[in-house]
């Protein structure tokens, strides 16, 4: 029996599961909705699960022989953002699913159902995994330091994300060799000088001359210290000068707060990172007579694809649709995703499902208040998904 087939039989089901999912969108690690409307849908399947103490995540265990044991991740958490997207499902609580995750769960649902009716099949173990925190609180990481990934020892891991993409078809599967999207990091530093009367900057030592020569010199160093074939982005995102309630006009700040965001393609690049910014501050403002406060806070690693997997699941589009199933991205993305935690640890593939097109009138990209996807794709996913972890744990 071709196991993938059997999920065209509830395609409803999984559109279903999307649109109460939307519906209850939450933010966060603690999702006590979501949490409980995974569990009524896993009950209901005769599927035991594990809870988590210190998050909302889920996992499962489908299978009964002792072989490899393939995990499936979703995340099932959303934004805080007040939904616009018109829909009959709409978030009416001030959050929304403008990530896709309700579809990945959903997708998820669909294989363990199928994969539990049909459970003496499969050759080996599938661990599902339902992670809530990862927009901004590394769920991967919390489930993974509360044993997510043993008992039964996880050897392999799948998941996937849904894709507003232009000029490509509903349902096309995309997958890509090694690096696919960024780490996540970010940097705080404080400028300090002397502040006084805007009239009279020659006896103050401005913070705000200051701030912007460092800025111009963190800039810099990524067009003339780091090579144009490493994928870096600096963005200076925030920047903040000491300032009453009240704006004043003639009054030199004493300090500049400035935030930013980093993203590397290469993990090798970002400790060089940390120590040139830290580097370029110091001897910046202390040139001008000033000091500087750095802070370097490392977030979510660069997500590496393992070859051999995404092989697989390259293989298993093309063995479900056809020569043409599934499309190799030309490079990655310096947008981030935890699921490059459970990569570090085991091998495994993160591939893309098309669900819109940017260049259609009514589709919008994620993290937008309108955004929506097209539900005929998530079958496809959800395929793709299923039967990768079957043709891993066949090979």
């Amino acid at each position: 029996m071709n196991l993938a087939q059997e999920l065209k039989k509830i395609e409803n089901d999984i559109i279903k599961w999307r649109r109460d999912l939307h519906k209850i969108a939450e933010v966060g690690l603690i999702l006590p909705k979501t949490e409980a409307y995974i569990k009524q849908e896993l009950d209901k399947m005769n599927i035991e699960y594990k809870l988590y103490s210190q998050c909302s995540g889920i996992s499962a265990v489908i299978g009964k022989k002792e072989n490899k044991v393939v995990g499936l991740r979703a995340d099932i958490d959303a934004l805080p953002i007040k939904e616009e997207s018109g829909c009959d499902f709409a978030c009416e609580q001030g959050t929304m699913h403008a990530c896709g995750h309700d579809a990945h769960a959903a997708m998820l649902l669909g294989v363990a159902k199928v994969l539990k009716e049909n459970e003496d099949e499969l050759n080996g173990k599938v661990k599902l995994i339902f992670q809530p925190g990862e927009e901004y609180d590394a769920g991967a990481k919390v489930m993974i330091d509360q044993g997510v990934l043993e008992n039964p020892k996880v050897d392999a891991v799948f998941a996937q994300h849904i894709m507003i993409a232009s000029h490509l078809p509903i349902g096309m599967i995309l997958v890509k060799d090694n690096q696919l999207m960024a780490s996540s990091d970010n940097f705080y530093l404080k400028v300090k000088g002397l502040g006084g009367h805007a009239a009279m900057p020659e006896v103050c030592i401005d913070s705000i001359v200051m701030a912007t020569q460092v800025i111009n010199n963190i800039y810099t160093m990524i067009s003339r210290e780091i090579s144009p074939l490493d994928s870096v982005c600096i963005s200076i995102v925030n920047v903040k000068s000491e300032q009453p309630d009240r704006v004043a006009y003639n009054i030199i700040p004493n300090y500049v707060e400035i935030v930013a965001s980093v993203r590397c393609l290469d993990e090798k690049l970002r400790n060089y990172i940390d120590k040139r910014v830290g580097q370029i501050a110091k001897s910046t403002v202390e040139g001008m007579r000033g000091t500087c406060e750095y802070t370097y806070n490392y977030g979510y690693p660069a997500l590496v694809n393992a070859p051999e997997m995404v092989s697989i699941v390259e293989n298993s589009a093309k063995e479900l649709f056809g020569p043409y199933g599934s499309l190799r991205a030309p490079k990655g993305v310096m947008g981030s995703e935890d699921a490059a935690y459970f990569l570090e640890k085991v091998p495994g593939a993160y591939f893309g499902t098309v669900v819109g097109d940017l260049n259609n009138e009514g589709y919008y990209p994620a993290h937008h208040p309108k955004m929506q996807v097209d539900e005929s794709g998530l079958i496809k996913g959800a395929m793709v998904l299923l039967q990768s972890a079957v043709n891993y744990l066949n090979k």
